[in-house]
């Protein structure tokens, strides 16, 4: 839940002070696994970042630590990288290139790497894999990415927002040696209902849509698209009421709004003018005390062949309400000068939305979501805090070594194999007590689980599930930021 400023209508006097109402700031994420050995990290799927990142092991700070990091040196297929030309990096060498990236308020700057990356690992009997160009962080602000929960992003938006060609994912889905078809389809559940989410590689499900709906499909501009790195729609106007707001007239030559899709944004957003014609055309009391009789807002977008689809929002899904008011969905962005007066539909409309985002053909796919109607129960109240932690236990967790996904020996086997050392994050999770990375107090034998600090779940876990001839990826979403643990893979 996050504070954010309740926008001004255009017609609010120049001493008009904005109230902060309460929203729920939500993330969507499901697991992959990296390597060889595989190495598993829960990361974000996001349309609006054009890189995968995940921490590694050279960053040291606290807020690495409290992520699960990414370890070269235990995987057999990972390369690293001089350059963002796919250079290999030669033994001894020293010279290589980074990248620094901004999200918001926070930095991060990542060397090159390449290596494998499979959906479905541990869960499904057959997994999809690929190689992938990725940024290994080596260093991170501490904000926002300590509160984070979780541990990388993985960016599925288009070229223009990759460190280079090599480094965009949907590139890679759209090469000969894919095996996966360049189709996503982005499932995400409403915040009361009790369903997971979802996102398909490869295909997309038709069963998601509600009962009598149908996709509708938005062309893209492709050029301008991969240019900019977002999933681009046209929109023609915004209409209140029945009447059309004039907000996408200003360019008599291009007469549209360009509106980029994205499922990484907990919020959507336009320029603050755009925005404050569009509060003022609700008509939005302070108090919400007018909540009933507020207008259904309708985008209208351009659709293949020519035609029109109308996207359209009630006030349940523009404001959201709390006991201090509401709070439009809608925030002001003042976006760079290459971008233009750019709308951002982020996870506020895509939630109502099931979207399909298609590279092959160079289009996104819209239709009503199929949500249940069964309510989600409310999370039960945490615990209050004890005094002191438990101490850790030095002991072997055979239990989980011999399960999936890994399927391991037992502890005893796995360090005279030498896997201590060849294997660390396994040998640091399940087998301290055999590895001899913890002393067990005097008359202590050999136990069956060992207690590591706490990890914070969310309330349904991620789940891969194979789908036809794509692989998908079910994920809830989490509310409220809580802590990690410090380890680095399961």
């Amino acid at each position: 839940v996050a504070q954010v400023p309740v926008p001004l209508p255009r017609n609010a006097p120049p001493n008009a002070r904005r109230t902060r109402r309460q929203i729920h700031v939500t993330e969507y994420y499901g697991k992959i696994a990296v390597g060889s050995p595989p190495q598993l990290f829960d990361v974000v799927f996001d349309t609006g970042s054009g890189n995968i990142v995940l921490p590694t092991v050279k960053c040291s700070e606290e807020v690495c630590a409290r992520h699960r990091r990414y370890r070269s040196q235990s995987s057999s297929s990972a390369v690293q990288l001089a350059y963002e030309d796919d250079t290999p990096l030669a033994k001894g060498q020293t010279d290589r290139d980074t990248t620094s990236i901004t999200y918001g308020t926070g930095k991060l700057t990542g060397e090159y790497i390449r290596d494998g990356m499979c959906f479905g690992y541990g869960v499904s009997k057959s997994q999809v894999c690929t190689s992938a160009d990725f940024l290994g962080v080596v260093q991170e602000s501490r904000f926002p990415f300590m509160e984070l929960p979780f541990d990388g992003i993985f960016g599925l938006g288009l070229e223009g927002l990759s460190t280079g060609p090599n480094f965009n994912f949907i590139n890679r889905l759209k090469s000969n040696d894919s095996k996966i078809e360049p189709v996503i389809g982005v499932f995400l559940r409403a915040l009361a209902a009790d369903e997971d989410s979802e996102i398909t590689f490869g295909a997309w499900r038709p069963e998601r849509l509600a009962p009598g709906e149908q996709m509708h499909w938005l062309p893209i501009p492709k050029d301008e698209a991969e240019d900019k790195g977002y999933w681009i729609a046209t929109m023609r106007d915004v209409y209140v009421n029945g009447k059309p707001l004039g907000l996408c007239s200003d360019d008599p030559e291009s007469p549209r709004c360009q509106v980029a899709m994205d499922t990484g944004s907990s919020l959507s957003m336009a320029s603050p003018y755009q925005v404050s014609v569009l509060v003022e055309a609700m008509g939005l009391n302070d108090d919400c005390s007018n909540f009933a009789q507020l207008p259904t807002l309708r985008f209208e977008f351009d659709a293949e062949a020519g035609g029109t689809f109308d996207m359209l929002l009630r006030p349940e899904d523009y404001l959201e309400r709390s006991k201090e008011g509401c709070a439009p969905s809608f925030q002001p962005l003042a976006l760079p000068p290459n971008l233009g007066r750019m709308w951002v539909m982020g996870q506020s409309v895509l939630r109502k939305y099931y979207s399909v985002f298609d590279a092959k053909r160079w289009r996104v796919g819209l239709g009503l979501a199929a949500h249940s109607s069964k309510r989600r129960a409310m999370p039960a109240p945490a615990p209050a805090p004890k005094s002191a932690p438990k101490r850790e236990v030095c002991e072997n967790d055979d239990k989980h070594m011999q399960e999936a996904p890994f399927s391991l020996p037992g502890c005893t086997s796995f360090a005279q194999m030498g896997y201590c050392k060849r294997f660390p994050p396994l040998a640091t999770h399940y087998c301290r007590l055999a590895c001899k990375i913890c002393k067990p107090p005097a008359g202590n034998s050999s136990g069956v689980a060992i207690a590591l600090a706490s990890k914070a779940q969310s309330q349904q876990p991620a789940v891969f599930v194979k789908e036809r001839s794509g692989i998908s990826v079910a994920s809830a979403a989490r509310i409220k930021l809580k802590q990690r643990d410090l380890g680095e893979m399961f």
